[in-house]
């Protein structure tokens, strides 16, 4: 089976702005000091009227003032599904610039660049009049505020994957549930996937993000046939195999039996 292709947008987000302005780095850098206190050291490593360049510890990141809407098209969808911002459409269809944030990729773990970029945007959103951020790994759109106050939480031991993952439950047919992830890829991890769940979908998203924070943190492989014991009432049997979406890829599909009462 091929290895899935390499995520285009894989570190880059898009700060979406109430109008064209392109922050100081003394304002971002002071930002993210305050919000981050064991954050890199950042250094100025350029500015023009439309760019601003630095390095956070060893990484290079920058961000270019576009003054003009991020195309609909590219944002339609993500606000349409963006269950935990019932609002989103409404709040980004108007806007008049964005940033585009890159972080270069430069080696290192995925997850301290993804930690980088995270800390790079946060600064960025507090610096700027923000409408929200597009988080290209997993093509989410996030409310400006409540970037940060995720962001500000991060730490080792909690990642904030509801920034960094779409956990996207879809309700079948029959009334039960299924859950598939857009950004694990990125962060150099399988995808997860679960095709029928009959419990509660809060209690499916609970089992997924729990199941992705524990290979993300402990930088767990999870292999076909390992069985996961989340609590003494739920067992989850993973399987690799093909996607549902595309069968060129391969992901990791959870069984979930839940001992009944």
């Amino acid at each position: 089976m091929s290895e899935a292709p390499k995520n285009p947008l894989r570190w880059m987000a898009l700060v979406i702005l109430d109008r064209a302005e392109l922050p100081q780095f003394e304002d971002v850098a002071q930002a993210v000091g305050e919000y981050f206190s064991d954050s890199p050291v950042m250094t100025a490593a350029g500015a023009t009227e439309k760019l601003l360049t630095c390095s956070i510890g060893e990484y290079t990141a920058a961000a270019t003032l576009v003054d003009k809407p991020v195309p609909w098209s590219q944002l339609e969808g993500p606000c349409a599904t963006a269950w935990y911002w019932p609002d989103a459409a409404d709040a980004l269809r108007n806007h008049e610039a964005h940033l585009l944030v890159t972080l270069i990729d430069e080696g290192g773990s995925a997850v301290e660049k993804s930690t980088c970029l995270t800390q790079w945007v946060a600064g960025l959103v507090a610096s700027t009049p923000t409408l929200g951020v597009f988080w290209g790994p997993s093509r989410m759109v996030h409310p400006a505020r409540a970037f940060i106050e995720q962001a500000v939480q991060l730490s080792p031991t909690d990642l904030p994957l509801f920034l960094w993952v779409d956990f996207r439950i879809e309700q079948l047919d029959n009334g039960n549930s299924r859950l598939y992830t857009t950004g694990l890829e990125a962060l150099g991890f399988s995808e997860l996937e679960v095709h029928e769940f009959a419990g509660d979908p809060q209690h499916l998203l609970e089992f997924a993000y729990n199941i992705a924070h524990y290979q993300i943190g402990k930088n767990k492989v999870i292999n076909d046939g390992d069985t996961i014991g989340l609590t003494e009432e739920v067992q989850v049997t993973a399987r690799r195999e093909p996607s549902i979406f595309d069968e060129k890829i391969e992901v990791i599909k959870l069984e979930i039996e839940v001992a009944k009462e």
